[in-house]
């Protein structure tokens, strides 16, 4: 499997647990070759659609989901389906990569249910990773994969996530993280005691220095 292929084969258990149970209709934005959405018709038994941009991850998603439409997302209107139909619908990785998330967040919200729920992961810019190069080093290397892969055009912490949401109606309703394997290094701690210095609350920062992604569960603004 080349790095492309697997870049679009990743079927992200942590995202499909966070589904809601009731949920039988899904949209996957950005849904590659289809992998979560398969996921979840196997262990679900539901519908799943999918939106994706490269001709050839639609092809192989068309085989495993029960539609798929090949679209760009920066310029998505309408979806050939009817609306309030999705009970969920996942972004995976996917907002960070918009010239306008904002935008497509509006659009894609007449096709979700009054009671549905939107699904993201959201890579953390605050994250220790990035933030101790920009300090210490003046760095911020872009890479082919990671917090600061070379293709993301939007840069979130978790309160600017929060507020795209609630600007574009929705209510976060839960908040998790995923973290690094890999330990921090020492300069952390010096920088949450700095930080701490400044008025900040250590625990809160500690949290939001080593969160790699976060995992966020939005519903409709009533």
């Amino acid at each position: 499997m080349t790095q492309e292929d697997a870049y679009f084969e990743f079927d992200r258990p942590e995202l499909r647990a966070l589904v809601p149970a009731d949920a039988r209709r899904v949209l996957d934005v950005g849904c590659g070759a289809g992998a979560l959405g398969a996921a979840l018709r196997e262990e679900r038994g539901i519908e799943v659609m999918g939106l994706e941009l490269s001709p050839d991850a639609a092809a192989r998603a068309r085989e495993r989901l029960d539609a798929v439409v090949e679209a760009n997302l920066d310029d998505l209107e309408e979806l050939p389906f009817e609306r309030g139909s999705f009970d969920a619908m996942v972004f995976g990785d996917v907002l960070e990569h918009l010239h306008d998330p904002h935008r497509l967040l509006r659009v894609l919200r007449p096709w979700l249910a009054d009671h549905g729920a939107l699904v993201c992961s959201i890579p953390n810019v605050a994250h220790w990773s990035v933030v101790l190069p920009l300090l210490t080093q003046d760095r911020w290397p872009y890479a082919d994969a990671g917090l600061l892969d070379r293709t993301h055009v939007h840069f979130f912490t978790l309160t600017e996530a929060e507020l795209m949401l609630r600007g574009c109606g929705f209510t976060l309703e839960a908040a998790a993280t995923t973290t690094l394997a890999q330990s921090p290094p020492p300069a952390l701690d010096h920088l949450i005691r700095l930080l701490g210095a400044l008025g900040t609350d250590e625990p809160t920062t500690r949290q939001r220095l080593t969160a790699y992604q976060y995992l966020l569960v939005a519903r409709p603004a009533t």
